[in-house]
């Protein structure tokens, strides 16, 4: 059963990047405008006079937020 233990263990690793991504990275306010970036790299914005919303996608790969995850896991530990 062990043959297959590394193609979980990366399935895990994915699903918590995956989870991660989708936290949020910093909230600022400014004029009226709300912009929340998250851990994928996305940015929303919204704003509070009309309540329009817009986003700017990274599309990031799947390698890519993996090192990002690892590279800010390695911060957290420092």
């Amino acid at each position: 059963m062990t043959e297959f233990a590394d193609r979980v263990e990366r399935q895990r690793l994915l699903q918590e990047v995956e989870k991660w991504s989708k936290g949020i990275k910093y909230i600022h306010a400014n004029d009226g405008v709300i912009e929340t970036k998250f851990n994928s790299g996305d940015i929303e914005y919204k704003d509070t006079a009309t309540g329009k919303i817009t986003w700017q996608r990274q599309r990031a790969t799947k390698n890519t937020l993996v090192d990002k995850f690892f590279r800010a896991m390695h911060d957290l530990r420092i």
